[in-house]
């Protein structure tokens, strides 16, 4: 289970990092959001701004599940 937390988290950090990046660089192609139909400019800001804090809270959780562990551990020797 703490593999699958620690996975997750950075999955969605680094998912939320390149969603950032290509939000920041596709104005320097050309990209104008203001007139662009598509779902995927809107579902990138959104990537990016939720990723970083879902991911934070995610390590958070995982330092507090390891710290419970290594107490519980040190406790049963």
């Amino acid at each position: 289970m703490e593999r699958i937390l620690a996975y997750l988290t950075v999955g969605i950090a680094a998912i939320s990092f390149v969603a950032l990046f290509t939000v920041l660089l596709a104005p320097l192609f050309g990209v104008d959001f203001a007139t662009s139909t598509s779902w995927v400019w809107p579902a990138c800001v959104l990537i990016a701004y939720w990723g970083f804090p879902v991911a934070f809270v995610l390590l958070v959780i995982f330092v507090i599940w390891r710290v419970i562990a290594n107490r519980r551990a040190l406790k049963k020797q």
